[in-house]
């Protein structure tokens, strides 16, 4: 049985080209904040993050969060919530039953309050000991979390509760060159995370090897353009050297490029490409 999958998009960032890739130019372009949700029958609807929200912009008004938005200026109307896609398409937040986070920067997480009725699954520890979530960190922390593009007033006050380590989930052959085993969603190899090291503490990404279209990579934020792992067209050394891990951004990046080769068949979307995800959605239907 396939899983249904509609890439949607909930804003989106604007940044110079060659932000993404050493080719691009200086104009700005957008950086799409994608999110998706799974679908399969006789189970609760499940999202993988959720874009950007409203809740984004209160998030970044003080000092230092505000240097967040002024670094990765955000366009985003309410008709482009998840909230309000979903419902669109018949979808009630509280019907929503598991939101999986390929990271928790703030593109990625600031519709998750939104869904207080679903399981969050996310890789790693839930937050480090001086982080509330759901509150305004104080200035020395706020400093911290900020330059590593972390908001947790994003989270939900409950996130220690309702989430689950994406570690505690069975282990599953992704079949997959070069990625192994995965961490099972649903039990049944249908929806398979897979570590993605490099971008973020517990970056995942997701694969989904039965659609209604072709076979499905989301990679999060492995990597910012298709480029990265078609040609090698990776971002700038300065961009490069803000990365939490550098070298294992690199590693992840070389094992896509790998993978394209060897399954062109196999749809690899990062969440920030827009050609990506324009694709995608037309192959999905």
């Amino acid at each position: 049985m396939s899983v249904r999958v509609r890439l949607l998009v909930a804003g989106h960032s604007l940044q110079s080209e060659w932000f993404s890739r050493r080719s691009g130019g200086l104009r700005r372009v957008r950086f799409p904040a994608t999110f998706a949700l799974l679908e399969v029958p006789g189970q609760a609807p499940v999202l993988f993050d959720t874009g950007y929200s409203a809740r984004f912009f209160s998030a970044t008004g003080p000092f230092p969060q505000r240097l967040y938005r002024l670094l990765l200026p955000v366009a985003f109307s309410p008709a482009e919530a998840a909230t309000a896609q979903l419902g669109a398409l018949g979808v009630s937040p509280d019907a929503v039953g598991t939101v999986v986070l390929s990271h928790l920067h703030g593109d990625h997480i600031a519709g998750l309050r939104d869904f207080p009725a679903a399981r969050i699954v996310r890789a790693g520890p839930a937050l480090p000991a001086e982080v509330e979530p759901g509150a305004r960190p104080r200035a020395r922390v706020a400093l911290r979390t900020t330059r590593h593009g972390f908001l947790p007033e994003l989270l939900p006050p409950d996130l220690v509760a309702r989430s689950t380590d994406a570690a505690g989930l069975a282990t599953v052959e992704t079949g997959l060159p070069g990625f192994g085993a995965g961490h099972d969603l649903f039990g049944d190899g249908r929806a398979v995370l897979v570590p993605l090291p490099g971008h973020a503490p517990g970056h995942l990404g997701l694969w989904l090897p039965r659609t209604q279209g072709p076979p499905l990579f989301l990679v999060g934020d492995a990597c910012w353009h298709r480029e990265a792992f078609l040609s090698g067209d990776l971002p700038p050394r300065p961009v490069l050297a803000m990365l939490g891990e550098p070298a294992a951004s690199a590693a992840t990046v070389e094992r896509l490029a790998a993978l394209a080769r060897s399954r062109p068949d196999v749809l690899v979307v990062p969440s920030h490409c827009a050609a990506s995800v324009a694709a995608a959605q037309e192959a999905l239907g």
